[in-house]
């Protein structure tokens, strides 16, 4: 069975979990992810009822506390021992959880990052550029990481949970919460790694 809980934090994000869902909820289905947890930041859209009606389990995060704060709410209800962050404006691409779990199989590694794709539906300059960008970049860098991304990203449950997860009191609002927990995970001895075939596609415009 399984070890990983995908979570995804979401507020006012119903157009966008429309297309982000499906493949999580079907790659529970086949038995590669444990469960699929949408945590609400307070949305005043249909968000949760969307959620659930595509098979997803929800759960509010308490109030609106960002992304960050979304998920370290879920994180501490989570069932299994990965904890898979997807950002609600991502689609993974179906092997995905496999190749995480995969990953996880390395002695000492506590997370596991992928990129965005190349094919950004939005097919306006600037959206281009800064996912070709980032594709670019993560395609090409060192598999031994010395950080971490939290758009498309794993971590050992009781890895985060020792490091406090994300500090989202020094970050108040979104930014580089991802990249200090991954200085912090390699501080207190874990491996980070950048896995170039775990990958998704960015809907943000």
């Amino acid at each position: 069975m399984s070890r990983i809980s995908v979570i995804m934090p979401v507020y006012n994000g119903v157009d966008f979990i429309r297309r982000a869902l499906p493949p999580l909820v079907a790659m529970q289905a086949r038995g590669e992810v444990l469960e699929v947890i949408v945590v609400d930041d307070g949305s005043t859209d249909d968000t949760v009822a969307v959620a659930q009606g595509l098979g997803a389990r929800t759960t509010h995060s308490g109030g609106r506390l960002g992304p960050g704060g979304a998920r370290n709410a879920a994180a501490r209800e989570a069932a299994g021992d990965i904890l898979w962050f997807v950002d609600a404006d991502v689609v993974v691409h179906d092997d995905a959880a496999l190749a995480i779990a995969r990953a996880f199989d390395e002695k000492g590694v506590v997370a596991v990052f992928g990129s965005y794709d190349e094919h950004p539906p939005a097919q306006n300059f600037f959206s281009q550029y800064k996912n070709l960008v980032h594709h670019y970049y993560h395609q090409n860098a060192q598999e031994e990481a010395q950080t971490f991304w939290s758009g498309c990203g794993a971590v050992d449950r009781e890895a985060f949970l020792a490091v406090d997860g994300f500090d989202v009191d020094t970050y108040k609002y979104p930014s580089i919460e991802d990249i200090d927990l991954g200085h912090r995970l390699l501080a207190a001895g874990g491996a980070l790694r950048l896995r170039r075939e775990v990958q998704c596609t960015h809907l943000k415009v």
